[in-house]
């Protein structure tokens, strides 16, 4: 689980009482980068298991002491009541400064569940930026959707959540949801903003006018969809294996060589897809691509042609 994927289940769980002891080699050294970055706080615990009998829950009495019915007091090293939780105003500082918003301050939307963050795009291409967490709930739904008119408006908008995007459901309004470990990438002491995700939020919706290779742009970072009107942006792994598709004018090739020659290192030509990161590519991807039992990947490019 990557750094971003481990923080939005912290979040999403409830887990403010996080036990850094209590997790395996590998969570323990992302909680602890978590930590250092400061997307997690330290606290101290309220209440832990005995550390004696390891079986009752018990309260913590002071800083190096605790009650337990079985045991009676015992006392607690240092490690027992270590805890980490998960720090919203740091998550939402490091995503408005990765889109050069950090001169807003974030607007409560729905208290404790959905923030906006500010605009961004070009006049004429504005797009709203949310973020929101524990949606699942159907109450918060509703909330959200009745301060829509007035916190939102009629903009497009862009919900960065740490919420499953197949639990959130909002009719009626212009909403792409972006799982926070799709929208960006842990770097330094801060994010940074995916390219593929946020390139599409700046760019121009496609028109009949525009020369494309069907439906692609002309270097093919983008992808319009048969009866859509706004292109799915694609990162530079995804554009360089559909157009090694696309130049093959619908002929099958090996899906190792179609890999070598988009100059990737990947098993399968998919792997550049990954469902939990590019929800929108993916769904292009399978929507377009074909392949067959024995390895063989192509563009069906008369289809194409004929769509375009």
């Amino acid at each position: 689980m990557e750094l971003l994927e481990l923080l939005a289940s912290c979040i999403e769980q409830g887990r403010t009482s996080i036990a850094p002891t209590l997790s395996d080699g590998m969570e323990h050294e992302r909680l602890e980068r978590l930590r250092q970055l400061g997307a997690m706080t330290q606290a101290r615990a309220q209440a832990i298991i005995c550390p004696r009998c390891q079986a009752r829950s018990v309260r913590v009495i002071t800083a190096g002491s605790a009650f337990c019915a079985e045991c009676g007091q015992v006392a607690l090293a240092v490690k027992d009541m270590q805890r980490l939780s998960p720090d919203g105003d740091w998550l939402r500082r490091r995503i408005a400064q990765a889109l050069d918003l950090a001169g807003e301050s974030a607007w409560v939307a729905v208290p404790g569940r959905v923030w906006r963050i500010g605009d961004i795009g070009r006049a004429g291409a504005r797009h709203r930026v949310l973020f929101g967490q524990q949606l699942a709930d159907v109450m918060v739904q509703r909330a959200l959707l009745a301060v829509w008119p007035t916190h939102v408006g009629e903009i497009s908008t862009i919900m960065i959540t740490t919420t499953s995007i197949d639990r959130v459901f909002l009719p009626g309004v212009r909403v792409r949801l972006v799982p926070l470990a799709a929208a960006f990438r842990v770097r330094g002491g801060g994010l940074v903003a995916d390219e593929a995700v946020w390139a599409g939020a700046q760019a121009v919706p496609a028109t009949t006018n525009q020369a494309r290779y069907g439906p692609f742009a002309l270097d093919f970072r983008d992808v319009l969809l048969a009866g859509e009107s706004e292109p799915i942006p694609l990162t530079h792994s995804q554009a360089a294996l559909l157009r090694v598709l696309w130049e093959q004018a619908g002929a099958s090739i090996r899906g190792s060589l179609l890999v070598r020659m988009a100059g990737l290192e990947l098993e399968k030509p998919v792997d550049a897809f990954p469902l939990n990161k590019y929800p929108e590519a993916n769904r292009a991807y399978r929507t377009l691509v074909r392949s067959d039992r024995r390895g063989g990947y192509w563009l069906p490019r008369k289809s194409l042609d004929d769509s375009a």
